[in-house]
């Protein structure tokens, strides 16, 4: 039996620290993506021709998965337009993660700042994750959950109002955001995923996992 098959880019700029994600993040989202046999991920990065966003990536992918954090100004407009041609007139659909919530595509996108109303790392800050849309189909199989070391996120956040509240976190030194959210961007899906600073090993949560792999079918869905 044959399995049809979606496949999503992975993206980053390669400044995660190497003693937590030694092939840098894209490519443990991608392994971990992979290890599900109606995924197919290709990890690329800033550092790759135009950007690894060229058009025949563009062709290939039904989803971009997008980790950014200290270089989002080295991104291109050129990048930027191919990113969103191929989300709004294409229906590639688009992830936004972590500190991607400052990633130019993601911005162009919601047409918003992306702000934060507070960021904060202390050791040993916890977070609880609740499933605000337990029918959702990112939220799949998940059921709320907490992260042991995260980076905070508070409110409020500028982006356009969501379609649906999927994630909703509150931290153990206090503050709440909207973790995991989705969007329509024309004939793209859009969602954003919170948790996943470069200091911790976040991406390697059994929950996030799945979500991640959720949510790439679920924007990839015409």
């Amino acid at each position: 039996m044959t399995v049809d098959t979606t496949h999503v880019l992975v993206w980053s700029e390669g400044t995660a620290p190497e003693d937590v994600y030694p092939n840098d993040v894209n490519a443990t989202i991608a392994e971990h993506v992979n290890e599900n046999d109606d995924l197919v991920a290709r990890a690329v990065s800033i550092d790759d021709p135009e950007q690894g966003i060229t058009e025949d990536a563009l062709e290939w992918a039904d989803a971009i998965a997008w980790w950014g954090h200290l270089r989002h100004d080295d991104v291109t407009d050129e990048t930027v337009d191919r990113v969103e041609r191929a989300v709004r007139e294409n229906g590639v659909g688009f992830i936004g993660l972590h500190s991607g919530h400052y990633a130019l595509p993601f911005k162009r996108l919601l047409g918003t700042s992306g702000d934060l109303g507070d960021v904060r790392t202390v050791d040993g800050e916890s977070e609880r994750l609740e499933v605000r849309s337990p029918g959702h189909p990112i939220a799949a199989g998940v059921s709320d959950f907490a992260l042991p070391n995260v980076e905070m996120f508070g409110e409020p956040y500028d982006i356009p109002e969501p379609e649906d509240v999927v994630l909703h976190s509150t931290f153990s030194e206090g503050g709440e955001f909207r973790s995991g959210v989705t969007f329509s961007f024309g004939a793209g899906r859009g969602f954003y995923l919170r948790p996943g600073h470069e200091e911790f090993r976040i991406y390697h949560d059994p929950n996030i996992r799945r979500i991640l792999a959720n949510a790439v079918r679920w924007v990839s869905d015409d």
